[in-house]
């Protein structure tokens, strides 16, 4: 059903391709994998797989590609193909979920009873039916990608692609989703295609993996061969984080807080939670339990209803309070990466010398060396996430606050990020981050912290610690 041979792609302003000379087949029924390190083309590689190229990519393709046998050249033809891509925020254009997952069935001229069947039937599978009428705008991010990924399953494409379609979900989601995707591979002959970093997911789902490096197709076979070979992106994990001494007063402190975007409709409530000086704290829970919201309070972006915020003696939130955004495409905005890194360090009245040496030191640190005059949204999903942090670190802020900072990375990535974790925690700054990611909080957390309908359920220290490490 679809046929590639010889494909490449140069992106508009690039001197070679970021793919390179790929030829396969995929036919109906199939379930693909499609790895590799941050940055290799994996979704480069998707775009062409299903049509959407044209829409997707600014740049050249060359080769052939067919759909179903026709010329591919110019995209699939409509109703082809659906895309969640990284950023589901991108592809979300109605007010309510239920208009969302509506829309592609009213466009084909379904009758709104049809609508309704098809989008219920979807929500209650997947235990949202309560968010059937809410506003889009009010959404978690995570359940924002839901949507995406059910406005997609709605329209009953022959072809789906998923880009990280799991990583703002919580594991439930993420469970219900895959199980579903099999079926329908199975029972409908939908050809799924998935790209992801979590190999442990996707080897209960993909019969078949496209590895991709530098642009190139390096491996192509099942994911058993695929896991015996090894991956580049791949690396031994840390070992669990034992916490440090700790002691003092806290760095950011919340006391009986409580806080709602609408009137009656609280998001935290009454949070008693205090990060000291060398810890590190993951925020854990379903989508929508206010993560993210206590970690912009702790920045200062919003303001509690009751209760209250504090910081250690002498910070500031505008000077000393770091914050990554969950969605790295709500946090970029420079011309350039060396601008995007350095735009706090300006802010601070830092010297253009000195925000040049540092912005180089933090970029090469997380691998974004040489980029400094890449514009940042032409980057990787992964890439701009590290830029993110780049972009946060090189002011060396007291307390860091990170919106799932591995979204994005390959596992190389997520060890690595990990140890600047644990760095900055043994360099005695206070570290709260959110994240649905287990194996990132094992490596990266001395404390576990899990929120559920916007309560703390329990505190307590790493659970992969053993009783020695916990006393060490």
């Amino acid at each position: 059903m679809i046929e590639l041979e010889g494909v490449s792609f140069v992106p508009v302003g690039a001197d070679r391709p970021i793919l390179a000379d790929v030829s396969l087949r995929i036919a109906a029924g199939e379930r693909v994998g499609i790895v590799g390190p941050s940055g290799a083309g994996k979704s480069t590689l998707g775009y062409h797989l299903c049509g959407a190229h044209r829409l997707a990519l600014a740049g050249e393709t060359t080769g052939v590609l067919r759909y179903d046998g026709a010329d591919g050249t110019e995209g699939a033809p409509c109703g082809f193909a659906g895309l969640v891509g990284q950023n589901p925020e991108a592809q979300l254009f109605c007010r309510t979920v239920y208009e969302e997952l509506a829309l592609a069935l009213r466009v084909r001229g379904e009758d709104e009873t049809r609508c309704a069947a098809v989008a219920d039937a979807l929500l209650d599978r997947y235990a949202f039916g309560a968010r059937r009428d809410a506003p889009v705008s009010k959404l978690s991010l995570g359940q924002k990608q839901l949507t995406a990924v059910l406005s997609m399953l709605a329209m009953e494409p022959r072809v789906l692609l998923l880009d990280e379609p799991t990583s703002y979900l919580d594991a439930a989601a993420a469970d219900r989703l895959f199980a579903h995707l099999g079926r329908l591979c199975r029972c409908h002959g939908w050809i799924v295609l998935v790209i992801e970093h979590d190999l442990a997911r996707l080897s209960g789902f993909a019969e078949r993996v496209l590895s991709v490096a530098d642009g190139r197709l390096v491996a192509d076979g099942p994911f058993e061969a695929h896991a015996s070979d090894g991956d580049p992106a791949m690396a031994a994990p840390l070992p669990p984080f034992a916490p440090v001494d700790a002691a003092g007063e806290p760095a950011v402190a919340f006391s009986d807080l409580s806080f709602a975007y609408a009137k009656g409709e609280p998001v935290l409530r009454d949070i008693d939670l205090a990060v000291r000086p060398g810890e590190s704290v993951a925020l854990l829970g379903p989508n929508g339990v206010g993560k993210s919201t206590l970690l912009r309070l702790a920045k200062g972006l919003s303001k509690p209803g009751s209760g209250t915020v504090r910081l250690g003696e002498g910070l500031l939130p505008s000077r000393d309070v770091g914050l990554m955004f969950q969605n790295p495409e709500d946090q970029i905005f420079a011309h350039t990466v060396e601008a995007e890194c350095g735009y706090w360090l300006a802010n601070l009245g830092v010297p253009r010398e000195e925000r040049s040496r540092r912005c180089g030191d933090v970029l090469a640190g997380l691998g974004l060396s040489g980029m400094d005059e890449r514009a940042p949204f032409s980057l990787s999903f992964g890439e701009k996430r590290r830029l993110c942090l780049a972009a946060v670190l090189v002011a060396g802020p007291a307390v860091l606050c990170l919106d799932e900072p591995t979204t994005g990375l390959d596992d190389a990535n997520m060890v690595h990020m990990a140890g600047i974790v644990r760095r900055l925690a043994g360099e005695g700054k206070a570290i709260l981050f959110a994240t649905h990611e287990g194996a990132f909080a094992a490596m990266a957390a001395t404390r576990w912290v899990r929120l559920e309908e916007g309560r703390i359920v329990s505190d307590g220290p790493n659970p992969h610690l053993t009783s020695h490490d916990r006393h060490a």
